[in-house]
């Protein structure tokens, strides 16, 4: 997939921003959204939208068949072929997430984990195709819990 490399400029994207109060820090997510945009849109020739920092919502066109994460967003955009949301989230966030997903009438159509570091799941209803991630942060409990919607 050609554009598998957008979630990764956004995860950078708040990385760099962390937990903005205001000020120059929500001047840096700013910056920051605005490269992460102009990079997507350089790269995939579309139109992108990308809003980054704490609650950060997912764009209007966001599929109504795929479940949004109950979970304060940190990142959340769309390409031409996509969608992709972020957020800090504990490990259980990630099974609550395809718990959802599956009772949505999503099926699983694979998975990878990396022991308590980190994991991944497939999910497709045959209209759209979901990938949930989740690492673990450093040292920590938390992590980032990641999800790209692409339709089929």
């Amino acid at each position: 997939m050609r554009h598998a490399w957008v979630p990764a400029i956004m995860v950078t994207s708040v990385a760099l921003t962390g937990c903005s109060n205001g000020g120059w820090a929500d001047d840096i997510a700013d910056a920051a959204g605005s490269a992460a945009e102009n990079a997507v849109e350089n790269a995939t020739g579309g139109d992108v939208s990308v809003n980054l920092g704490n609650g950060a919502s997912v764009p209007a066109n966001w599929p109504q068949t795929v479940p949004v994460p109950d979970l304060e967003l940190t990142a959340a955009g769309t390409t031409g072929s996509g969608w992709s949301t972020a957020a800090a989230a504990p490990a259980l966030a990630f099974d609550d997430y395809v718990d959802e997903l599956t009772h949505s009438g999503f099926e699983s159509v694979g998975d990878i984990s990396v022991e308590d570091a980190a994991r991944t799941e497939r999910l497709s209803d045959g209209d759209h195709e979901v990938t949930v991630a989740w690492a673990k942060e450093p040292g920590g409990e938390s992590g980032l819990l990641s999800v790209t919607v692409v339709a089929q």
